[in-house]
């Protein structure tokens, strides 16, 4: 009997070790990412490769890194944070560990493709124009807002372009994958989105305006390990990942800059 229950535990031992990375995978904890909406693409597509080389399942809670930050700091258990901006980062100063910049990104104006209202930046101050912009709290709106701002210096936009557009919002949108979302269906004119923010699967559907030269500023997105982190070794795993080589890939991949 001693013989025969050794040998099923020995079978066993090799079974486990000769299973494949997905179920090796459910024998460690999952980390679970917190990540800015306009990362959803890259992480989503880097999360297999990750899984398979650390042996940690992902599970990603996408949404405005405002919204993030408010709920790390209300205790909810992250174990990484990647945030928009530097300013959401900050928020949580206290409670990561030091960030990482991860990757930059660009802004653009979308419009619906068969919409000829906006032919240019300047038409999102003209009378009439019904511009979807994320809230002021999110990554994507503070750096519209902020892009406005410098586009008053311009004689071409003139004084008071900025308050010109704030008069043309008709939405306010939790992060930048719902103003996408309202312009593509057609619901507004125009709206402030990042580069990576037009995929192939809305592509077709919009027209892309570029800002002046300097005029909006560039986004920086910082990643850290949550300090209380339910799974550290998994949050400094996925981490040390998606910050490599391979993982930037990804990001390369669908726009992003390093």
């Amino acid at each position: 009997m001693r013989r025969r229950s050794f040998l099923i535990v020995a079978a066993c031992t090799v079974g486990v070790a000769n299973l494949p990375a997905r179920a090796r995978a459910q024998t460690k904890p999952t980390v679970t990412v917190f990540a800015a909406a306009s990362l959803r693409e890259a992480f989503e597509a880097a999360g297999p490769a990750f899984t398979k080389a650390s042996g940690f399942p992902v599970s990603f809670d996408f949404g405005g890194s405002d919204t993030l930050a408010t709920q790390i700091l209300q205790g909810a258990p992250a174990d990484v944070f990647a945030s928009a901006n530097t300013a959401q980062m900050q928020r949580v100063t206290a409670m990561v560990r030091v960030p990482k910049t991860l990757a930059r990104n660009r802004l653009v104006v979308i419009a619906p493709a068969g919409d000829p209202v906006v032919a240019s930046v300047a038409d999102l101050g003209k009378s009439g124009t019904k511009v979807v912009l994320a809230a002021a709290s999110v990554p994507v709106g503070a750096y519209a807002r902020t892009a406005f701002g410098t586009l008053e210096r311009d004689p071409a936009y003139g004084s008071g372009f900025a308050a010109r557009v704030a008069a043309n919002v008709v939405s306010e949108e939790t992060d930048v994958k719902a103003v996408v979302t309202k312009v593509a269906l057609g619901e507004a004119d125009a709206g402030v989105v990042y580069t990576t923010d037009v995929t192939p699967a809305v592509a077709s559907k919009l027209r892309v305006l570029r800002f002046p030269a300097g005029a909006a500023p560039e986004a920086v997105y910082p990643i850290a390990v949550v300090s209380a982190a339910p799974n550290p070794a998994g949050a400094a795993a996925f981490v040390d990942f998606i910050t490599s080589p391979a993982g930037l890939g990804y990001l390369k991949a669908r726009g992003f800059e390093e």
